[in-house]
């Protein structure tokens, strides 16, 4: 089937099980003009093939077909990213010596070093990206040249993880702003710096952060086969764990987990979520500002499990996940907190309460803009809200219909 549209293979397999377009439709949860649209040659995100995987009863990697992707005009954001990209990026000589450009003209401090760090995480979970753009680039090109100015010792071994600390934040932020490319490019060279180092649970970040990027280009099956083995490789003792070393193990089996569910594989993927959930037990509660600058405990887990339900299309059992969150375990950051209500507000939407999804939506908006505008999981949810009130949508669905930039 390798010379197969995915359009054909869309087409065959619903045949194959007896379904019209309306019917499938209906059972993904998906509009007729999309089923029509992606049987007559267009494309869709990779969202729509889980849906369709779901109804089709097949995995979402069934659909994806190798070829070269439809030519597209230069955006802005390629301008906007060209001093990030040369900072993480840097072309290379004849010498073989990446050329890091410019350092600050000041002598090589760590400790004014991991103040800056500290500055840039606290601002990421912040969610406030345009100061991390202009921030980044010459952090980043400050922690090459102190990695450059110490040879040896204690203090090679400091630079080179505090480089592997801001190349991992960059990659993060260039996750969130949908660079997914570069995001891989910074994280590659933070797990290499981390793995010169030893140091386990900063690598076990590096890598889970990998595989967020990887997720979002639909690299299902090759982020849980990473995720699912190091996560093998890295399994700690708990009685004797560190926070560090159980959020690191833990984080890579729920990155696992949600691979899994987005590749129709909701049984295994509630598996990776409960064992990842004993880690969590271990720690009590939530620990904050972790290797890699994340956040974990019982609270992450208990978030993952929602989503898992949401992504199987049982909102019910998503809702009720939420409402066994513990209470008094302590909260997770910002965004991981923010990306929960959005499974709510979808769960809400998908038993027919438009209403409170549209509620959920409006707060997100007006509380945390920044983060909420560069979601396509946002604009998916504000359609969705469109399509449920085509008649008369109201004054707050037309207000986000707007800021997400999509069409009523």
């Amino acid at each position: 089937m390798q010379d197969v549209s995915i359009s054909d293979r869309v087409r065959e397999l619903r045949r194959r099980r007896g379904m019209t377009q309306e019917e499938l439709a209906e059972r993904a949860g998906l509009s007729l003009a999309v089923i029509k649209k992606l049987e007559q040659g267009g494309t869709c995100r990779m969202e729509t093939y889980h849906q369709l995987a779901r109804a089709l009863g097949v995995t979402t990697v069934w659909f994806t077909s190798p070829g070269s992707p439809e030519p597209v005009e230069a955006t802005l954001d390629d301008i906007v990213l060209a001093d990030m990209r040369s900072a993480i990026n840097p072309p290379v000589g004849l010498g073989g010596r990446p050329l890091y450009g410019t350092a600050d003209g000041d002598h090589p401090d760590l400790g004014r070093l991991g103040d800056a760090v500290a500055t840039a995480a606290a601002k990421y979970h912040a969610d406030e990206y345009d100061d991390l753009a202009a921030l980044m680039p010459a952090l980043v090109r400050s922690a090459h040249h102190h990695v450059d100015a110490y040879d040896t010792g204690d203090r090679r071994r400091q630079a080179l993880r505090l480089r592997a600390d801001i190349t991992g934040l960059a990659g993060r932020y260039l996750i969130q702003i949908r660079a997914h490319d570069l995001a891989l490019i910074a994280l590659h060279a933070s797990l290499r710096d981390a793995l010169q180092i030893e140091d386990v649970p900063l690598a076990a970040a590096s890598i889970s952060s990998q595989a967020w990027a990887m997720l979002r280009q639909g690299r299902l099956t090759e982020v849980e086969r990473l995720c699912a083995d190091t996560a093998d490789q890295i399994e700690p003792r708990m009685s004797k764990a560190t926070p560090d070393q159980l959020a690191g193990w833990g984080y890579l089996l729920l990155r696992a987990a949600s691979a899994a569910s987005r590749n129709n594989r909701a049984a295994e993927a509630r598996e990776y979520a409960r064992t990842a959930a004993t880690a969590g037990a271990q720690l009590g509660r939530q620990h904050e500002d972790l290797a890699g600058h994340i956040s974990f405990g019982p609270v992450t887990t208990a978030l993952h499990l929602a989503e898992i339900e949401v992504l199987d299309n049982q909102p019910e059992k998503a809702i009720a996940e939420a409402a066994a969150v513990p209470k008094g375990a302590g909260r997770v950051n910002t965004s991981t907190w923010d990306r929960h209500r959005l499974d709510m507000a979808r769960a809400r939407l998908r038993l027919g309460d438009a209403d409170k999804a549209t509620d959920i939506m409006t707060q997100l908006r007006l509380t945390h803009p920044q983060w909420l505008r560069y979601q396509q999981y946002g604009r998916d949810i504000t359609r969705e809200l469109l399509e449920a009130r085509k008649r008369m949508p109201s004054r707050d669905v037309l207000d986000l219909a707007d800021f997400m930039n999509v069409e009523p």
